[in-house]
């Protein structure tokens, strides 16, 4: 894969990391979600945090991979 490639995907997962991560908050904003008590970490817990951290976490490392190509390395 060329460096522009892993740029789009790196892009494309990063995004939808973000929207994990997003969504549980603006459904709180909005109301439509009730926030969890203080001191449960039941949103550490939640299955879409994690898939927002993993996401994340490869859209980084993507990225890391894509700027190597650019350099030369």
């Amino acid at each position: 894969m060329n460096a522009e490639t892993l740029n789009l995907i790196s892009l494309g997962l990063g995004a939808i990391g973000f929207a994990c991560f997003a969504w549980p908050i603006y459904q709180r904003l909005s109301g439509k979600s009730a926030a969890e008590p203080l001191g449960s970490g039941k949103s550490l817990r939640s299955p879409l945090w994690w898939a927002g951290f993993v996401l994340t976490v490869a859209a980084i490392f993507l990225q890391r991979i894509a700027a190597q190509q650019m350099a030369g390395g």
